[in-house]
């Protein structure tokens, strides 16, 4: 844990507060901002619906190479899809997140914002190749299927596991389905696979979220200390999770 807090740290993901003998971890400015952007994705577990309209993101040629560089991988973790070198695409994107991602790169000058959308008159197919190609969803199918065969059995054990159980296979759930998530461009079902195993997935994770979220938190108040004292309740940023299922 130490070793794991060192590096956060040291990665821009999390601020040190020493009082005495103790260190109290907390997210940094940086760090609380990615985990704000993560958050909507993650815990919104039902399938979005689309208008059918796009949001392009297109990049200055004249850019410095470093902040192209932090600005691609906050794109990407943001699940933008790199169409050409200087384009990034996304379907239903969350501008609150964009914006803030443009404004923390100092990028608003040198990234253009632009809608598009599919014209009737012409085949849909050749969009679904290029779906497929920019977003591997090939690779990301495969870790869809990997999720759904482990997490399947707990829904027939959950009710028997102890609060230091739930705790830990809720952490597990959510590191796992993040890892999926952060790389599946949550394409409309309209430019799916037949059968994606991403939807199954969705709505398992959301299932597992609900059952475990009491039982863990259990755990965490009678554990975990704050520099203000012990943790009393579950956060109410917490709990709304679950209106969202």
């Amino acid at each position: 844990m130490r070793t794991s807090a060192f590096r956060l740290a040291a990665d821009d993901w999390l601020d040190v507060e020493r009082v005495g003998r103790r260190s109290y971890y907390g997210l940094s400015d940086v760090g609380l901002l990615r985990v704000q952007h993560a958050d909507r994705r993650i815990y919104e577990f039902n399938h979005p619906q689309w208008d059918g309209r796009w949001t392009l993101a297109v990049l200055v040629g004249s850019m410095r190479a470093s902040k192209r560089l932090d600005l691609k991988r906050e794109l990407l973790w943001e699940s933008f899809g790199q169409l050409a070198p200087n384009v990034f695409a996304h379907p239903h994107a969350d501008h609150t997140s964009l914006r803030e991602i443009l404004k923390a790169a100092n990028a608003e000058e040198t990234v253009a914002v632009l809608s598009a959308e599919s014209l009737d008159a012409y085949a849909r197919r050749p969009l679904q190749v290029i779906m497929k190609e920019t977003f591997k969803l090939e690779h990301v199918e495969r870790s869809w299927k990997q999720f759904i065969a482990r997490f399947s059995p707990v829904l027939s054990i959950y009710r028997s596991l102890a609060p230091v159980e739930s705790f830990f296979v809720r952490t597990l759930l959510i590191h796992e389905y993040r890892r999926v998530l952060l790389r599946d461009p949550n394409l409309p079902e309209a430019l799916l696979p037949v059968n994606w195993p991403g939807l199954h997935a969705r709505h398992l994770c959301g299932e597992l979220y609900g059952v475990l979220l009491a039982p863990s938190e259990l755990f965490l108040q009678s554990h975990v200390e704050t520099a203000d004292g012990a943790l009393v309740k579950t956060p109410r940023a917490i709990t709304r999770r679950l209106s969202t299922r």
